[in-house]
């Protein structure tokens, strides 16, 4: 914790946790807002009666929290709500003090580190799924001291950092699969970083192995019971074809009111293009249905080119642009998150580009966050909670490295212009 004071840290985790909890108490917003939040719930509930699958029409559902929101019955029976809501925040202000620790580790600035943590604690996009019962609370605090283990892996080469991220890294993957592809990029990195030597070779072996073994347990399970290893969630083929289909054109080009039936039937991905499939897959393992449905998208970009093209460049758009999306939020909800994130993102990206430009090699572990989730955006669709919980807490942070930078730069020129006396 070199050029942190320990005081710091613990005011800025205090600062968070009210921050959360004052927000889940006036915010109107409430721990099932989310679309997600009931399926968990109603798969807590079969847990806790023996059914441990985790299979939904269109997917494999990630392990970690279904499970976590089963245990918080178990050991709290209707006292369950409260107290995983303080657990989730409780984490929530734990992961803002790694990402200071991250700040402090790229910037070696305690400026920078304490405007980190004070800017990300009040942050209010990131508010808004600190308490709700979704995979989203717990899956970003877990991603985010991950990749301080990983930034401190950068820094040092010891592998001994390297499987702790791994470690932390698998349980945030267990959570939720998005971030599988921001692995691979990483992996890069550390080449790029260290060369490719038998000693960089056997701590990447040796990552991939920790994270194999994690997920190894998940995946056998549903090797057996559903037909397919499948090592956190699944659906690549339905989540494809959840992208590239007429119904999900109109929702992301020119939906329906909100308040209408038709607009819920879209949010709900209740598109018309699987109930068409179902009668092909109907009793088919989870492999052949996942086929089906990524046939079924490719097959759909190839018969509309244009509007294929179209959905890349609204995805890519929706990916780096800040703020909720104003077709499917109420325009003051839009407003507030755009106005707020509008300065971060903007300083962001020249703060990034400018330490790219400058040292890019101390910069990696942020452009693979974003190549990562960009690719994902591409791929399959953005939704605004992927980069709220992946590449956004970073924007805070490189922000705040703008704007230290420019007010240090300032001062120093202010003082060296000083008439002498």
């Amino acid at each position: 914790m070199k050029n942190i004071m320990p005081q710091r840290l613990v005011l800025v985790f205090f600062l968070a946790v009210f921050v959360r909890y004052m927000f889940s108490i006036f915010s109107g917003v409430d721990n099932f807002a989310g679309p997600d939040n009931f399926r968990y719930l109603e798969q807590s509930d079969r847990i806790l009666e023996g059914n441990f699958n985790l299979e939904e029409k269109l997917f494999i559902t990630a392990p970690l929290f279904p499970y976590t929101l089963a245990l918080f019955k178990l050991l709290f029976a209707s006292k369950y709500v409260f107290a995983l809501e303080a657990f989730q925040i409780i984490l929530s202000g734990v992961s803002v003090i790694f990402l200071m620790l991250s700040s402090n580790l790229i910037f070696r600035n305690p400026y920078i580190t304490l405007l980190t943590g004070v800017a990300y604690s009040i942050y209010p996009v990131t508010l808004y799924y600190a308490h709700q019962f979704s995979q989203e609370s717990i899956f970003q605090s877990l991603f985010i001291i991950s990749i301080y283990y990983f930034l401190l892996y950068m820094e040092k080469g010891e592998l001994n950092s390297l499987l702790k991220f791994s470690l932390i890294f698998s349980l945030a993957l267990l959570t939720k699969s998005i971030i599988l592809l921001i692995f691979p990029f990483l992996m890069l990195s550390v080449l790029i970083k260290f060369r490719l030597t038998k000693k960089t070779a056997g701590h990447i072996i040796s990552c991939v192995a920790i994270l194999l073994l994690m997920t190894f347990p998940y995946g056998a399970y549903n090797k057996v019971v559903n037909g397919s290893y499948v090592i956190a969630s699944s659906g690549q083929g339905g989540h494809f074809l959840t992208g590239h289909n007429d119904d999900f054109y109109i929702y992301v080009t020119n939906p329906p009111p909100r308040d209408s039936s038709e607009y819920r039937r879209l949010r709900n991905m209740d598109y018309k293009i699987f109930d068409q499939l179902d009668p092909i897959i109907e009793g088919k393992n989870h492999k052949f249905q996942q086929d089906i449905y990524l046939q079924a998208g490719i097959n759909w970009s190839l018969e509309n080119p244009k509007k294929f093209l179209e959905l890349v460049w609204i995805n890519v758009r929706n990916f780096i642009m800040p703020g909720f999306n104003i077709l499917h939020h109420p325009f003051n909800m839009w407003l507030l998150t755009f106005m707020i994130s509008l300065p971060i993102f903007i300083l962001a990206y020249v703060e990034i580009i400018r330490n790219l430009y400058t040292n890019y090699k101390f910069h990696l572990t942020t452009l693979s966050i974003f190549s990562g989730m960009l690719s994902v955006a591409i791929i399959f669709y953005a939704y605004n909670r992927y980069r709220v919980t992946t590449i956004e807490p970073y924007y805070v942070m490189y922000a705040s490295s703008f704007i230290v930078y420019f007010l240090q730069e300032k001062l120093k020129l202010l003082a060296d212009n000083k008439p002498s006396t």
